[in-house]
């Protein structure tokens, strides 16, 4: 018969609630450390990816603050171009002056905001393309000025040159007309002036007394000159007495001719035809009935010219 055979009054084997419980909270744990572990782990590779992005954008952010600095130093560039080509041909054409700083205060705006870099380059060569039309349209017209400053230059010098000789011409042509004019001027000369006074049957005496005198008579001779104007000519004699009086038959306009800017008072007038020659001309005052005693002045003229004067006295 087996030994090993259990008998029926043999007791049967229980399990230990402690060692069960035991084992339990181990596997607990376990767990639970394993869990931990794979967070930590989860954790770990968060934290690696998360200093990795903030690197990333770290680095991109520099490479954008970058970029945004090369944008802004090539809109200052075209703009410093553009300003010096406008200052330097102070020329303005306020229609592309005022698209190019909207332009730019657009491209400052978007590099502000961040905005896309290709955008951004695009708007910059749009306004590159702008600024250097107009730099060229600037050229053109400061060529096309130069040449009309060049041209009003040789203009004005030219007007300097004619007026000069204009002047010049003028001065030649005042001083010919002067000199032809004295030239042409008619001048007397044998200029006498005799107190006479009537004897018996009209014989005629030169007298020096006041009380005797009668008429004077006053005579003359134009002189010839080539280059006057020939023709019919008005003489006129003027006696003032020794108070400076006009002697005349009237103070009325028949009795005055003009000479220059003056009206002046005659006491006798006479025509005479001129031809160039040397013209006797005699004429005699009888207006006066008493005489002062003094000197006398006797004037005579043309209505162009002064021949001549001379004088007498009365005592």
């Amino acid at each position: 018969m087996d030994s090993t055979k259990k008998t029926p009054n043999q007791p049967t084997e229980k399990s230990n609630p402690v060692s069960d419980t035991k084992n339990s909270n181990e596997k607990v744990y376990k767990g639970t450390i394993l869990v931990l572990v794979v967070i930590i782990a989860v954790l770990t590779f968060m934290l690696i990816t998360s200093r990795q992005s903030l690197k990333e954008v770290s680095t991109e952010k520099t490479v954008v603050s970058e970029l945004n600095t090369e944008l802004e130093a090539e809109l200052e560039q075209i703009l410093a171009e553009y300003n010096q080509v406008k200052n330097e041909y102070d020329s303005v054409l306020t229609t592309q002056d005022s698209i190019i700083q909207a332009n730019a205060e657009e491209i400052r705006r978007l590099i502000a905001q961040q905005a896309d870099y290709r955008k951004i380059q695009r708007d910059l060569r749009l306004l590159r393309d702008i600024a250097q039309d107009y730099v060229l349209e600037m050229d053109s017209l400061y060529a096309e000025n130069k040449v009309l400053k060049d041209e009003n230059v040789a203009m004005q010098e030219e007007i300097q040159r004619v007026t000069q000789q204009t002047t010049e011409l003028a001065q030649t042509k005042e001083e010919l007309e002067s000199q032809v004019e004295v030239a042409s001027a008619l001048r007397a000369f044998q200029i006498n002036a005799t107190p006479i006074r009537i004897r018996g049957r009209g014989r005629e005496e030169e007298t020096d007394r006041a009380r005797r005198t009668d008429q004077i008579r006053v005579c003359f001779t134009v002189a010839a000159n080539p280059v006057a104007d020939p023709g019919n000519k008005n003489a006129y004699v003027r006696i003032a007495d020794p108070l400076g009086e006009i002697l005349r038959i009237s103070d009325e306009d028949q009795y005055s001719f003009t000479f220059g800017q003056d009206t002046l008072q005659f006491s006798m007038r006479d025509q005479f035809n001129y031809q160039n020659l040397d013209t006797e001309i005699c004429m005699d005052w009888y207006g006066s009935d008493e005489y002062e005693d003094g000197l006398y002045l006797v004037s005579l003229f043309t209505d162009e010219f002064r021949l001549g004067e001379t004088q007498f006295s009365l005592r």
